[in-house]
C-alpha cells in the first residue's frame, strides 16, 4: 500500500511539474506575440520616418536647402 501512495505522489508531482511548464510556456508564447507586435509597429514608424517627404521636411527644418542641379557635380572613384 505505501509503495502505491508512493507512485501516486510521483504521479501528481510530475503532473504538477508539467502544468507549470505550459503555464511557462503560453506566458512566454504571449510575451513574444506582443514583442513581435511592437517590433512591427516601430519598423513601421521608422519606415515612415526615413520616407523622403519626411526626411527633406526635416532637413528643411534643421535649415537645410536642396543644392541647385547646376552646382551639383560627381567624383568617379574608381579610375585611378
Amino acid at each position: 500500500m505505501g509503495l502505491l501512495a508512493l507512485l501516486l505522489v510521483g504521479v501528481v508531482a510530475i503532473n504538477v511539474a508539467v502544468l507549470r511548464a505550459n503555464v511557462a510556456v503560453h506566458r512566454l508564447d504571449q510575451e513574444q506575440a506582443q514583442l513581435q507586435a511592437k517590433n512591427q509597429a516601430l519598423a513601421s514608424r521608422l519606415s515612415a520616418a526615413s520616407a523622403a517627404p519626411n526626411v527633406e521636411a526635416a532637413a528643411r527644418r534643421a535649415g537645410l536647402v536642396q543644392a541647385p542641379s547646376a552646382d551639383t557635380g560627381y567624383l568617379d572613384l574608381s579610375r585611378p
